[in-house]
């Protein structure tokens, strides 16, 4: 059997599981092309270092490379989202928008012009675009859809639900169907650059806390801004040292007698924390905002012959999905709002994504918005 007659880039990272998705595409693609982007200075998957590897990997293959310098658009549409998001007491999850805004957008666009450009890509072709996510693609009432990888301690799909509709017919993941441990042996097979990198979970442009990248970035003032630390009646318990070093769920580190006691809300324009009992703290439903279906809301529901689906929900990137109904057009002050409502309450977090699964197949989701819903 020939190779697919058509041109595919592979997002590169310097890592085994970029460097193996390279490998298994050069098997089966007529024209593979290499690239990465530089989106912080000398960060921690963002440097020399590990960009070299992907250079020379794609040398040693005679692939291609590119290597594009997106740091300023990083962080205007990154970064500052990140920063902005805590100043308003919310705990944002800059991986997706960083997946949202430039890997597979303002990335992606740049390299098809330029590959177009360089006679790598056949004018009026789209580039395909692969990566080495844990994932995989399907359909969903006649809509592609991104799935759950098969590996289930290394799915990514959680991550990606944001990218645009449009260009996810082109979007590939080569490592969907396999399991960490295979790609790792096929790496070690093949010699493959990136074998024995170390993974990291952590915010690649934070050096070591979030709340000393926000103090470079607000000033130590804004982060030392104390205020009142009330329980859910209103009852002043104690004085907490700014706002921005709490996050929903947190134990440590409150100062207050008769605990535990966990934060359950932040609330950053009256600089107050609220404190609960952890028996307190699940809720049951919550709204959305600045949402992305691949699945259109009208078909879901067309499908569903209500205004409310029956599906399942990740709440946070290392969490159990959780059976719930989605209804649309909640009015609430007048405007229309998505909730989501859950069978079993969970601890719910404003600023992180509420990804919506229908089986193992992502249709959509939002950031969680408001937990006041009623």
């Amino acid at each position: 059997m020939g190779k697919i007659n058509s041109t595919i880039a592979v997002g590169l990272s310097g890592g085994v599981d970029s460097s193996a998705a390279l490998y298994l595409l050069q098997q089966e693609w007529k024209i593979v092309i290499g690239a990465s982007h530089d989106i912080c200075v000398d960060s921690k998957s963002c440097n020399d270092e590990t960009l070299g590897r992907a250079g020379r990997l794609c040398d040693s293959r005679g692939v291609p490379y590119y290597r594009f310098n997106m740091i300023d658009e990083f962080y205007r549409k990154v970064i500052t989202d990140f920063a902005e998001s805590y100043r308003v007491g919310k705990t944002p999850n800059p991986c997706v928008r960083c997946n949202e805004r430039i890997r597979f957008s303002l990335f992606y666009l740049t390299l098809q012009k330029q590959v177009r450009q360089d006679g790598l890509l056949e004018i009026g072709k789209p580039l395909y675009f692969a990566t080495g996510h844990y994932a995989r693609k399907s359909t969903l009432y006649g809509y592609p859809v991104i799935s759950k990888g098969i590996d289930v301690t290394k799915d990514q799909s959680y991550m990606l639900y944001r990218i645009n509709p449009e260009i996810l017919p082109y979007i590939l993941f080569p490592l969907g169907d396999r399991t960490k441990k295979e790609i790792v042996a096929v790496a070690g097979e093949q010699g493959l650059p990136g074998t024995s990198v170390k993974e990291s979970q952590d915010i690649c442009f934070v050096p070591e806390k979030y709340t000393d990248f926000l103090a470079g970035y607000f000033g130590n003032e804004a982060l030392a801004n104390e205020g009142d630390i009330i329980d859910r009646q209103g009852n002043v318990l104690g004085r907490h040292r700014g706002y921005m070093h709490y996050t929903i769920g947190q134990r440590q580190g409150l100062g207050l007698s008769d605990g535990p006691w966990y934060v359950s809300k932040v609330n950053s324009e009256n600089n107050c924390i609220t404190v609960s009992r952890k028996d307190e703290l699940p809720e049951s439903a919550f709204s959305i905002s600045e949402t992305n279906w691949f699945i259109p809301p009208e078909v879901l529901m067309r499908e569903s012959g209500l205004h409310t689906i029956t599906a399942e929900v990740k709440i946070r990137y290392n969490s159990p999905s959780i059976p719930c109904s989605i209804k649309f057009d909640v009015f609430k002050g007048g405007e229309k709002s998505i909730v989501v409502y859950l069978d079993e309450p969970s601890v719910i977090t404003p600023g992180q994504s509420a990804v919506v699964y229908i089986d193992d197949k992502v249709v959509g989701g939002g950031i969680i918005n408001d937990l006041n819903i009623l």
